[in-house]
């Protein structure tokens, strides 16, 4: 179980599909920035939606590279003293009464509806669909995107540590599974909250996976965003490479953005060679949103800052480091407006399952055309469950995703990778 860069074949993935838990979001009250959306999702259509993409992978790499969170979840709840933990852990964090307590604890839910209502944070009292939802604590609708709450590399899983409140309870049952689950009983747990606290510096990390890219063994891309800190990244890095688990951290200094909340917003790799971007933040000139960048090795056991990159992008630090990619694909192609309106579709959030055969969302039709350009074949879902898996070359699956792009998150933020070959 390992996870060496961002395009070897995939072999396992764990991903959420959007249940009930949408069917409680609205956005009365300023909900939008309290649940970070823009908009509600047609919950039942985001579910075919999302049924559509992992069928794809599933298609690529097998039936059974698919893990849903959950299951998962579901597994570690037939435990009597974790389903103990994990509700006394919820019942604090979302302040709820003894009597919640004490339901949740009860035999009234089966392992998997217990699952639900930790997700969705209630359940109908019976299966009449005139019977509404018995809310006892707040949805976490953003699980749909399953790459924040962690990230493997190499033997490891970095936990994250969500800046936004109401992405905590993903942070805390995500712990739970990989302390737990048996899938993860041999992986290296690397838990910088833990460090944090020791340290008195819990208020100020901050770390989510899709800040974290793997550009191989040797080294991992941080961004330090609107939703990563650099108390997060110091004391990620000084772990990383102290217990010599990569040779490098190259920190990426990005704007605190909304549109560009992550890393993987603006930069994703989808094989050796070929990466997409978006071109504002990788200008040597524009100097307010260009992304600068500090690389952490190793010297005389003491971490050390052996590069920076200002006022360079990028790419002039990764190239110094003999990445060159020779297929840098702009989101948006070529023209600003169309830049900045696909970075925002998610444009630039791809998802490799195997080099050069990933995943986009079909209304990003300039960016589509800009791979094009460079020999990708572009096929549908459809067409995708209908190929040879063994003579695809450069290839991007178009997904519908109307609905899953309303929460703001592409493909690539859907899914959290735990084991690839190569």
């Amino acid at each position: 179980m390992s996870i060496r860069s961002e395009y070897h074949p995939l072999k396992k993935v764990v991903v959420h599909q959007p249940g009930y838990e949408w069917n409680l979001v609205t956005l009365e009250h300023n909900m939008q920035e309290k649940y970070l959306i823009e908009d509600v999702l047609f919950a039942e259509h985001a579910a075919r939606d999302h049924a559509e993409f992992t069928s794809c992978i599933k298609h690529a790499v097998g039936e059974d590279s698919v893990i849903e969170f959950t299951e998962m979840l579901s597994d570690i709840l037939g435990d009597r003293e974790i389903r103990s933990d994990i509700v006394g852990a919820i019942s604090a964090l979302e302040g709820v009464g003894i009597k919640t307590h004490d339901l949740l604890l009860s035999d009234e839910f089966c392992q998997h509806e217990l699952a639900e209502i930790m997700i969705a944070g209630a359940f109908k009292p019976d299966e009449s669909e005139n019977q509404g939802y018995k809310v006892l604590f707040p949805p976490v609708p953003n699980l749909l995107f399953t790459r924040d709450i962690g990230m493997f590399f190499n033997d490891a899983v970095i936990l994250s540590h969500p800046a936004k409140s109401v992405r905590r309870r993903e942070g805390l049952l995500a712990r739970y599974i990989f302390r737990n689950h048996p899938l993860f009983k041999d992986i290296e747990i690397i838990d910088i909250l833990d460090d944090a606290t020791s340290h008195g510096l819990s208020e100020n990390v901050h770390l989510e996976g899709g800040d974290m890219i793997a550009l191989d063994s040797e080294t991992l891309l941080i961004g330090c965003s609107e939703r990563t800190t650099e108390t997060a990244i110091e004391l990620l890095t000084q772990r990383l490479l102290t217990e010599q688990v990569t040779k490098r951290v190259i920190k990426v200094k990005m704007p605190a953005n909304r549109a560009t909340m992550h890393l993987d917003t603006v930069f994703t790799i989808i094989g050796e060679d070929d990466c997409v971007y978006y071109p504002r933040y990788f200008s040597e000139h524009e100097s307010s949103l260009r992304c600068d960048c500090y690389t952490y090795e190793l010297v005389n056991g003491r971490v050390k800052l052996v590069y920076e990159s200002a006022p360079f992008s990028l790419f002039s630090s990764l190239e110094r480091l003999g990445y060159g990619f020779n297929n840098k694909i702009p989101c948006g192609g070529d023209i600003p407006h169309y830049q900045t309106r696909e970075q925002w579709t998610d444009g630039a959030n791809l998802f490799a399952v195997l080099p050069q055969v990933a995943f986009i969302y079909e209304r990003n039709i300039q960016t589509i055309k800009a791979f094009e350009k460079v020999g990708y074949a572009i096929v549908t879902p459809k067409e995708f469950l209908l190929s040879d898996i063994d003579t695809l070359d450069k290839t991007l699956i178009t997904l519908s995703g109307a609905e899953l792009s309303r929460g703001r998150g592409g493909a690539r933020c859907m899914t959290m990778p735990f084991d690839r070959r190569g």
